[in-house]
C-alpha cells in the first residue's frame, strides 16, 4: 500500500511542472437556429421557374472553439485557436466548407509581443467588415447572407458572379483561406494594421506548372471613440477564373484584386451608422483560353451597402440596404446584372448570452442576375436548403431565430 501511495506522489510531482506550463484555455461557441419562410418569384423565363414559398428550419453558422495563451516571459506570449463549424439542424449529414471537420473555421497558432502578433494557419482574408457591418457584428440576425456586396452578411452571387455558378461572370475575393501567414501591428492611437500572405493550394501544385496561386492582403482600421474606419485590399495571382477557361495548370497571369473602404459612427443615442464601398476586378492572362470574350481581358464590379442600428434598452432594430452594379466587361456587356437588397430586423436580448431575432429581407435581381442568400442555394447533405433561384427571380425571406453564445 505504501508503495502505491509513493508511486502516486512521484507521478504527481513529475506532472506538476507540465500542468503549470499549460495554456490558459477557453471553450467558447454559439448555437444559432432559426425558422423561416423563403420564396423566389419573378424569374425572367416565366413563373414556371419561380420557387414557391416554403418553410425551413436551419442552422445559422453555429460553431465551437478552443483558444488559449501561454506567458513565455519578457512580454512574449504564445497563442492558439481551433474553431469548428457545425450544422445543428442536421449535424449528422451536413458537411460544408466551414463545417464537418475539426478546425474548419479560423484555426491558427502564433506569437504576440510588444512588436505585434504573428499568426499561421487557416484564417479570414479580406473577409470581415468589423463595425462597418453592425448588424452582423452584433449578431442581430441569422447568417442568411454572405459576402459579395460589401462583404460579410450581404448578398452572394452564387450563380451569376461567382466561380461555380451557372454563368460564372466573376471570381470573388478571398474569404476564409487555408495556409495563411499574418502579421498584426500593435495599436497606435486607435490605428491597427494587418498584412497577410496566403498560398491556398500550395505553389506549383500541378506537375510541370509554374502556377503559384498566392495572395497578398492589407487591412488598416481606425477605432477611436465614436468613429470607425477601415480600408482593405487583396490581390490573388495565378488563380483560376470562373470565366476565362483556365485550369489549375494554366492560370498563369490571372489576377483577382479587390478594394474595400468604409466608415462607421456610433451616436450617443445608441444609434450605429455604417457605410462600405467595394470594387472587385478580374484580369485574365490567358487570352487564348477565353471562351467568347477575347476583347475584354478585364472584368469589374462595384457595390455598396448602408446599415443603421438603433438600440432600445434590451432590444435593437436594424435596417440595411445594399446594391451591386452591373459587371463591366462581361459577355454581352454585363447588361442587367445588378441587384439590390434591403433587410429589416429586430433582436431582443433575454440575457447577455441569449437573444431572440426576427427579420425580413428581399433581393431584387435584374433580368440577367441571380443573386441570392447563400444558405438557400445547394448546401451539404442533410442541411435544409432549397434549389437555386432562376435568373431575374427575387428571393424573399422572413423568420425568427434563437441564438445562445457560450
Amino acid at each position: 500500500m505504501k508503495k502505491k501511495y509513493l508511486a502516486l506522489a512521484i507521478a504527481s510531482l513529475a506532472s506538476a511542472p507540465f500542468a503549470l506550463a499549460q495554456s490558459n484555455v477557453t471553450i467558447y461557441g454559439k448555437m444559432n437556429l432559426g425558422f423561416d419562410r423563403y420564396k423566389a418569384e419573378g424569374a425572367t423565363a416565366g413563373s414556371a421557374f419561380d420557387l414557391d414559398s416554403r418553410s425551413r428550419l436551419m442552422d445559422n453558422s453555429s460553431r465551437i472553439g478552443f483558444r488559449g495563451t501561454e506567458d513565455l516571459g519578457n512580454g512574449l506570449k504564445a497563442l492558439f485557436q481551433i474553431e469548428s463549424g457545425f450544422n445543428a439542424d442536421a449535424s449528422a449529414g451536413a458537411v460544408g466548407a466551414s463545417t464537418g471537420t475539426l478546425g474548419s473555421r479560423p484555426t491558427f497558432v502564433g506569437l504576440q509581443g510588444n512588436w505585434g502578433t504573428v499568426l499561421v494557419g487557416r484564417q479570414d482574408v479580406y473577409y470581415g467588415n468589423g463595425k462597418l457591418d453592425e448588424p452582423n457584428r452584433l449578431g442581430l440576425m441569422p447568417n442568411a447572407f454572405e459576402n459579395a456586396a460589401a462583404g460579410r452578411n450581404a448578398i452572394t452571387a452564387d450563380g451569376s458572379l461567382l466561380a461555380g455558378g451557372r454563368d460564372g461572370r466573376m471570381t470573388g475575393a478571398l474569404a476564409r483561406t487555408d495556409n495563411v501567414l499574418t502579421y498584426v501591428t500593435p495599436s497606435y492611437s486607435g490605428f491597427n494594421g494587418k498584412i497577410q500572405y496566403a498560398i491556398p493550394t500550395g505553389e506549383a501544385t500541378p506537375a510541370g506548372s509554374s502556377v503559384k496561386d498566392s495572395a497578398w492582403a492589407l487591412n488598416l482600421t481606425y477605432d477611436n471613440g465614436p468613429w470607425y474606419a477601415q480600408v482593405d485590399w487583396m490581390r490573388r495571382e495565378d488563380t483560376i477564373l470562373a470565366w476565362d477557361g483556365s485550369a489549375a495548370a494554366t492560370a498563369n497571369g490571372n489576377k483577382v484584386e479587390a478594394w474595400k473602404i468604409g466608415l462607421a459612427y456610433a451616436f450617443p443615442t445608441d444609434t450605429h451608422l455604417g457605410f462600405v464601398w467595394e470594387e472587385l476586378k478580374n484580369t485574365t492572362g490567358n487570352g487564348a483560353l477565353l471562351l467568347a470574350n477575347t476583347t475584354n481581358p478585364e472584368r469589374k464590379r462595384t457595390s455598396w451597402a448602408l446599415n443603421v442600428v438603433q438600440g432600445f434598452g434590451n432590444a435593437k432594430a436594424y435596417l440595411k440596404y445594399g446594391r451591386l452594379d452591373d459587371v463591366e466587361g462581361a459577355v454581352g456587356g454585363g447588361t442587367d446584372t445588378s441587384a439590390r437588397q434591403w433587410a429589416l430586423g429586430l433582436s431582443y436580448s433575454l440575457s447577455k448570452r441569449t437573444a431572440l431575432n426576427a427579420f425580413y429581407t428581399k433581393i431584387s435581381n435584374d433580368r440577367n442576375a441571380d443573386y441570392q442568400f447563400i444558405a438557400y442555394n445547394g448546401g451539404a447533405g442533410g442541411s435544409n436548403t432549397t434549389p437555386a433561384a432562376a435568373l431575374g427571380a427575387d428571393p424573399t425571406a422572413f423568420g425568427v431565430g434563437l441564438v445562445h453564445s457560450f
